[in-house]
């Protein structure tokens, strides 16, 4: 039995190029003009070109991105501030819940 080796364009061909369909009654609210990538949102679109095509933002653009990049940043860490208060919460809940138990 003898097993074909992947070469790495074919392994990564997912994640290289990635299969963009918009259903029929959905229109995108953008439009990449470089690479023709459709977006839900015009927030997407905006990080979506100071990712991808920086070199090719206009100056607007790149303030914008900026912007939106302040406001996802800020959002990512309020999340993850949530979910270690979560886990504190849970962690000292379960402790003194079984401290309660084992000398109850």
């Amino acid at each position: 039995m003898s097993r074909e080796p992947l070469g790495e364009t074919r392994m990564f061909t997912r994640f290289v190029e990635p299969e963009l369909a918009v259903p029929e009654d959905d229109q995108p609210a953008a439009t990449c003009p470089y690479c023709d990538r459709p977006f839900r949102t015009e927030r997407l679109y905006t990080l979506h070109l100071g990712e991808a095509h920086p070199e090719a933002c206009s100056e607007d653009e790149r303030e914008a991105y900026r912007e939106v990049y302040e406001e996802e940043s800020h959002d990512l860490f309020t999340f993850h501030a949530k979910v270690v208060v979560s886990l504190l919460l849970l962690y000292f809940g379960v402790s003194y819940t079984y401290a309660l138990v084992w000398h109850g």
